[in-house]
């Protein structure tokens, strides 16, 4: 029974060992295959990895562009929503003072740069409905309705503009406000632009011709009201404020006029006041009193400086003897040293030297006979 049971099993361990090489030599088959199959596999990997690299690069420089972009819009929109933000506060106080029409322009002008600006539209239909209340007539009184007579401003209209375009600036701003108070809502968009153009030469003519910088600053922060003011009249308005701080330091602290004029003289240096010295006429005469403070200090040294800022632009006799004298205490002359004495050795005796000198006899008295 044994043995048949092992020959019985006998052709069963054949076939198994047939079976198990039959599947290794698949399986070396299918290794060699897989091998054979990874080569083209890693060089696609390698390949996308690649090109994924380059488009981050690509993409990395497009985001940073695009930001620089988006930032500087952001900018812009900002100083876009601030302009807008004043002139509708602008257009508040004016809404809650009666102003209805300067209420108006300021609503406007924020709904041309920002028509989005919060509660625009609310309060620009306000002041509408609030000016065309005031436009109509009162329901209690029944008269038969006239026909205005606008000779007068019509008149008045005419000759503001013959006064602008003849850049008779003082008369176009008299006959302007005459024109407002003889019928208020004659042209009124007109009348505005006539009187903000007449208004912004006149300070500019009060500040550089006439020297009344407080007046015509004046003038420019009522312009500022109506809308924002152009680059030359900021620049009016700066320096004359420069101008003015620095004349109300003249006398108190010299190193602060200097710095005042010292940059006004170097922007505009014909600015003046009502005295007639221009910003470069003050510079120069305030280095000078500053040096002279400086170098009654003892500091002569930084006084230098200041006769040299009046040096540069003249050479004014009585400056450069301030200049010298700060000069010769900043700057000592340094003592010469003189040559010492030192032993040198014999000179090489010459035949003049080796020579003694010979001596004469000296003559003896001779005997004299007496007789």
């Amino acid at each position: 029974m044994v043995s048949k049971k092992l020959e019985d099993t006998q052709p069963i361990s054949t076939n198994s060992s047939e079976e198990s090489a039959e599947i290794n030599t698949t399986a070396s088959t299918l290794s060699d295959t897989q091998s054979f199959r990874v080569k083209p596999k890693r060089w696609k990997s390698i390949f996308f990895g690649l090109l994924l690299i380059i488009l981050f690069s690509i993409g990395g420089g497009s985001i940073g562009y695009f930001s620089g972009i988006q930032e500087r819009i952001s900018q812009e929109n900002q100083e876009v929503i601030t302009q807008a933000a004043l002139h509708f506060q602008y257009g508040i106080q004016a809404l809650d003072t009666g102003n209805y029409e300067l209420a108006r322009i300021q609503f406007e002008y924020v709904l041309q740069i920002y028509p989005d600006f919060p509660n625009i539209k609310e309060k620009y239909t306000e002041v509408m409905v609030k000016l065309a209340s005031t436009s109509l007539p009162d329901e209690q009184v029944i008269e038969p309705t006239q026909t205005v007579d606008t000779r007068g401003a019509e008149a008045l209209f005419n000759q503001a503009l013959q006064a602008i375009q003849t850049l008779q600036w003082p008369l176009a701003i008299q006959t302007l406000e005459a024109l407002r108070t003889e019928d208020y809502t004659y042209r009124t968009i007109e009348v505005d632009g006539m009187y903000y153009t007449a208004l912004r030469h006149r300070a500019v003519e009060l500040i550089v011709n006439e020297g009344n910088l407080e007046e015509g600053l004046y003038f420019l922060a009522l312009l500022e009201k109506y809308a924002p003011l152009d680059h030359d009249a900021v620049n009016y308005a700066v320096w004359a404020r420069l101008y003015l701080t620095g004349s109300s330091f003249w006398d108190i602290d010299w190193s602060q006029v200097v710095n005042y004029f010292g940059q006004l003289a170097a922007a505009f240096p014909y600015m003046h006041d009502g005295t007639g010295w221009t910003a470069t006429d003050r510079y120069l005469k305030g280095s000078e009193y500053y040096g002279d403070f400086l170098a009654g200090e003892g500091k002569h040294c930084e006084a230098l400086q200041q006769y040299q800022n009046v040096l540069n632009y003249s050479a004014l006799e009585h400056i450069q003897e301030k200049f010298n004298q700060s000069h010769l205490i900043c700057y000592p002359p340094t003592a010469v040293p003189q040559p010492t004495e030192t032993e040198s050795p014999d000179p090489t005796p010459t035949e003049e030297s080796t020579e003694e000198p010979t001596e004469e006899p000296a003559e003896e008295p001779t005997a004299t006979s007496t007789p």
